[in-house]
């Protein structure tokens, strides 16, 4: 949720400077794609994605215009996650015409889309934030072991620092930012 902008962008700068691979927002609040276009502005490694929650009111020539936009803002960094089911197939083909990668949240359901885990949709898992260092990696080594190309964790300011520094010592993002 987005209750202050300028607190709202730091963040996202924070944790594209903290390696984070994709920031997400979803269609359930402000209009996703002006957020995502806001954030192509303010970045520039970071992937941006948006879960879609319903594709029902989403025409597939309007779903592919804002996901092109936003793929020539972010200069092709634009992700889309899928709902769980009722995802027309015209839907999914807009999307990738627009050059966005799409994301589904187990193989099994990329496999009823594609006939092939690999072919072309990235399998992703939602987590909530580990309590510890020691507990994300085992988040993360388990969610790699079921097949998980990568992990969404809803936001919280421990993410930063659990980015940044893997190792329970490791406190080298303070010796960088004090030169």
């Amino acid at each position: 949720m987005i209750a202050d902008v300028g607190e709202y962008l730091a963040d996202v700068t924070a944790l594209e400077a903290a390696a984070a691979d994709t920031i997400w927002v979803d269609d359930r609040g402000l209009d996703p794609w002006v957020v995502l276009g806001a954030l192509a502005a303010v970045t520039h490694r970071v992937g941006l994605g948006c879960l879609l929650t319903t594709m029902s009111e989403v025409s597939n020539s309007g779903l592919r215009a804002c996901a092109a936009a936003v793929q020539t803002l972010s200069r092709g960094r634009m992700v889309v996650g899928l709902p769980e089911r009722g995802v027309p197939t015209d839907h999914v083909a807009a999307l990738r015409a627009s050059g966005a990668r799409i994301f589904v949240l187990d193989a099994e359901r990329a496999r009823e889309m594609d006939g092939d885990p690999n072919a072309g949709n990235e399998v992703w898992d939602i987590v909530t934030i580990p309590p510890d260092r020691d507990a994300w990696t085992s988040t993360l080594s388990s969610c790699e072991s079921a097949g998980a190309t990568g992990v969404i964790v809803p936001w919280d300011a421990r993410l930063i620092d659990l980015l940044r520094n893997t190792e329970p010592d490791d406190r080298t993002d303070l010796l960088i930012s004090t030169g």
